[in-house]
């Protein structure tokens, strides 16, 4: 104990001062990303505001400019250009218009909207403009000195232009307008000197939100494009809002433009601007990761030096007894996997030819006997590839009630005629009416297999001993392989008077492919089956045995309900099977053989078989003539397409057709692929004709 302290003092400080220390890394660099990011965020609303601001003074010196030049011509107009000739007043309006390089035209109109005078001379007529807003607001007195008109194409140059006016008067009535047009093409190029920045815009509105022009352009805003939002903004400190034209979040600030109606926006990209951010972001985060990591791995060998102190030899062995189970369990369901579909297939057209075979040699026969062991045969090859599927598959199959006493019945019936004349069976089932939840082929096996391995254990003879009761346990009870209780529990014990159990051979009995048998005989998963189903099921197993004195095998397993309730899933093996009545039933499978012994047997039960190796062939055959089948039978795994797949191009064609899917392979996620496709029931392989027989009658033209 003093040992002990001492070291847990020294593990505590080990993993304070390391997680301190990651504290501090992380606290650091949090502290370092938001002071970047928040310098980052206030010096672009900086640059930003003082750019509004100065381009927002440019805008206002530039409708100066251009409201003197009008001051100017409306003042000399109506005190002498009037009396000047039609000559003299268009060389003194281009000599005027010269002076502004960006104004494009100056005009005179006259009290009726007719175009009198042009800065520059065209081949396009004089217009009549009584019908324009900045003539209707000069006319009417709605302009108080000067109007700026939204962008509009032109009748002198026909370009989409910014028209600048005043009214002219004689003897105070009005007498018509003076004009200045500015094309937004040469509006851009005085924007285009200005340099914005990355990732940056500019955005000239009206103060409803119209917009007058955008640089850089871009094609979703055309003039007359309206944007409320820059209204909100105008005056406010900087903004972030998402942008409508790109749906990008933006920062952005409207500044107005002296008294006009007119706003300056400047918009700059979130993410373009803050990309510095995020780059050294990316630095501060490899460099938290990698010290933390550093920390975290010097935590650890630390740590696991202390253990290693700590750890006893018997520890480690059962890490290393883990570690090797674990890389078996993986091997094998590699293996499960790999093996499944073609071995399944094979044996598929082992079985469906040596059915139909079966079914016509004469009772009695040579032929009849020599066949029969075939099946026999096919059968154990069968069971063989479900047990491997069933422990490494690691799914969990469909669970239901199931009367205990009738299947451990069942199980002893099938086992005594093949029980060797030296061994005697003594069965006492007393738990007629328990039910456990579970797998009734389970529950079959569970009992198969333990007493199979009894029956090996006796090779002198013996007394197979097969018990079931039924437990109340007030606390929980302690098993040699797990623990149960407390609760209501069925006790199922399988006892030998055989060999017993080495001790060497206890301590590996459960380990997937562990044999005492010589190779050849046995395949080593047996018990972990055995122990996996247990596992499942919820219960645990109780393992007593002595050298020379045989074996006891009990397993305990929760009680769920009550026998009446529940099914064993057996049928009559006598049972008449349901035939068609010359239905159009399309066969699709990639193996010829499986594909041939199923084409016999749907023939022999009264449908009519087409057969296809390839799915892409099957589904042109079906969009050539989509009423032709009646029902389809396809297998899943296929190189082309998958049978899943198959059913779902099938459904499109046809929806409600009978799609069945069969496959080697199993669990929820290909149910789950066999539901979404469509399908109405997936057959595992390989297939009975009584499988095809009953879930063509169930699934097929219900």
């Amino acid at each position: 104990m003093a040992v002990a302290n001492p070291r847990l003092r020294l593990r505590r400080w080990i993993l304070a001062t390391g997680l301190a220390v990651i504290a501090a890394f992380v606290g650091s660099s949090v502290y370092d990303a938001w002071r970047l990011y928040d310098q980052l965020s206030e010096s672009t609303e900086r640059e930003l505001t003082n750019l509004a601001r100065a381009l927002s003074e440019e805008a206002e010196r530039s409708l100066q400019a251009v409201d003197l030049l009008l001051t100017d011509t409306q003042l000399w107009y109506e005190s002498t250009g009037r009396s000047l000739t039609g000559l003299e007043i268009e060389r003194a309006l281009a000599s005027r218009g010269s002076a502004t390089p960006y104004v494009s035209m100056l005009t005179v109109v006259d009290a009726e909207g007719d175009q009198r005078f042009r800065s520059r001379t065209r081949s396009v007529p004089l217009a009549h403009v009584a019908d324009r807003p900045y003539f209707i607001a000069q006319r009417d007195g709605l302009a108080k000195g000067l109007f700026i008109n939204p962008p509009i194409v032109t009748r002198t140059d026909k370009k989409i232009s910014l028209v600048v006016s005043r009214r002219l008067e004689h003897n105070g009535e009005f007498d018509g307008v003076v004009t200045a047009s500015v094309t937004l093409d040469d509006l851009r190029e005085v924007y285009d000197a200005i340099r914005l920045g990355e990732h940056s815009a500019l955005l000239l509105t009206f103060d409803d939100g119209r917009v007058v022009v955008r640089h850089p352009v871009h094609e979703v805003i055309k003039p007359d494009t309206m944007f409320p939002e820059v209204v909100a903004l105008k005056d406010q400190p900087v903004a972030r809002r998402i942008s409508p034209v790109d749906g990008r979040e933006k920062f952005i600030v409207a500044a107005s433009v002296a008294d006009r109606p007119l706003i300056l926006a400047v918009t700059r990209d979130v993410q373009g601007a803050l990309q510095p951010w995020r780059d050294d972001l990316v630095t501060v985060a490899v460099r938290t990761v990698l010290l933390t990591g550093v920390v975290l791995l010097t935590m650890a060998v630390l740590i696991r030096q202390l253990t290693r102190l700590e750890a006893a030899e018997a520890e480690r062995a059962q890490l290393e007894a883990q570690l090797r189970q674990a890389q078996q369990l993986e091997a094998l369901g590699t293996l499960a996997g790999g093996i499944a579909h073609d071995f399944n297939n094979i044996l598929g057209a082992i079985l469906g030819h040596g059915e139909m075979a079966q079914r016509e040699a004469p009772e009695g026969s040579a032929l009849r006997r020599h066949v029969d062991r075939v099946m026999q045969g096919g059968e154990r090859a069968r069971l063989l590839v479900r047990r491997i599927l069933d422990f490494s598959r690691g799914s969990v199959r469909e669970r239901v009630l199931v009367p205990l006493k009738a299947v451990a019945e069942e199980a002893l019936a099938l086992l005594a005629p093949g029980l060797p004349a030296t061994v005697r069976l003594d069965a006492s089932l007393r738990a007629n009416r328990v039910a456990v939840r579970g797998d009734p082929t389970q529950v079959h096996q569970l009992v198969s297999n333990l007493c199979a391995n009894a029956v090996a254990a006796m090779p002198d003879g013996g007394v197979l001993t097969v018990g079931l009761e039924c437990a109340e346990l007030e606390q929980a009870l302690r098993l040699s392989h797990g623990s149960v209780g407390p609760g209501v529990f069925a006790c199922l014990a399988i006892a030998d008077t055989g060999t017993g159990i080495a001790p060497e051979v206890y301590a590996r009995m459960f380990d997937p492919f562990f044999s005492t048998k010589r190779v050849g005989e046995g395949t080593g998963l047996g018990l972990s089956v055995v122990h996996s189903i247990v596992a499942e099921m919820g219960g645990a197993l109780d393992v007593r045995t002595a050298s020379g004195q045989g074996s006891r095998f009990s397993i305990w397993l929760p009680i769920a309900g009550d026998a009446g309730e529940a099914e064993t899933g057996a049928r009559p093996a006598d049972a008449e099977m349901p035939r068609g009545q010359g239905q159009t039933v399309m066969l699709v499978d990639d193996e010829a053989a499986l594909l041939e012994s199923a084409e016999e047997m749907l023939a022999q039960l009264g449908y009519e078989p087409v057969g296809f190796c390839s799915a892409a062939g099957a589904l042109q055959a079906f969009r050539d003539d989509p009423q032709r089948f009646d029902a389809v039978l396809t297998d899943e795994t296929m190189p082309e397409l998958a049978g899943t797949a198959l059913a779902a191009e099938l459904q499109a064609l046809r929806p409600g057709l009978p799609v069945i899917v069969m496959s080697g392979y199993g669990g929820p996620p290909l149910e789950a692929r066999v539901k979404a496709a469509g399908a109405r029931a997936l057959l595992s392989k390989p297939l009975a004709m009584r499988d095809i027989a009953e879930a063509l009658a169930r699934h097929g033209f219900s």
